[in-house]
């Protein structure tokens, strides 16, 4: 593995623009999903989620970096688990996963899905949770090669 997986912080907002900017590109580009907002609002709107989240002990930054350059990164959240299911009193949710186009096929996104899993882990979490795109046909087979299957169905109105 010729790169590193870091713990980041809020300090790290501005460097992984370019990754947000990667992963709304690729977002805008699926087919069959609602109206976007424009790149610079959709990073705008992120940024300050960024700075609120960051700030807190539940969201954990994770940043792949090769020679001091970004390459990939990751978040994982802590949310309370549900009444009914018994997947523990709390569950991890990786929030967002990107990797520069360049990147992918590399083993980055890989290694970030398991650093994730490892923060979980480090907290006593065992379920872990990821919101993919319902047309996102490489994401999903990602995910599912990662071990992760169908749970829950989200359905939206507009």
């Amino acid at each position: 593995m010729d790169f590193a997986i870091r713990r980041g912080s809020v300090d790290d907002i501005d460097r992984i623009e370019p990754l947000f900017r990667a992963l709304w590109s690729h977002h805008v580009s699926l087919p069959n999903m609602p109206r976007h907002r424009t790149a610079d609002a959709a990073w705008d709107y992120r940024r300050g989620q960024y700075r609120d989240w960051f700030e807190k002990d539940n969201y954990t930054l994770l940043l792949a970096e090769r020679d001091g350059e970004a390459i990939g990164y990751a978040v994982v959240s802590f949310g309370d688990g549900g009444a009914t299911w018994d997947v523990g009193k709390q569950y991890a949710e990786l929030e967002t996963l990107s990797v520069l186009e360049s990147e992918r096929g590399s083993g980055v996104g890989k290694a970030l899905a398991d650093a994730a899993e490892a923060v979980a882990n480090e907290a006593g979490i065992e379920a872990m949770v990821v919101g993919v795109a319902h047309t996102n046909d490489g994401a999903l087979r990602f995910y599912e090669r990662e071990g992760y299957g169908p749970f829950y169905v989200t359905l939206m109105k507009i």
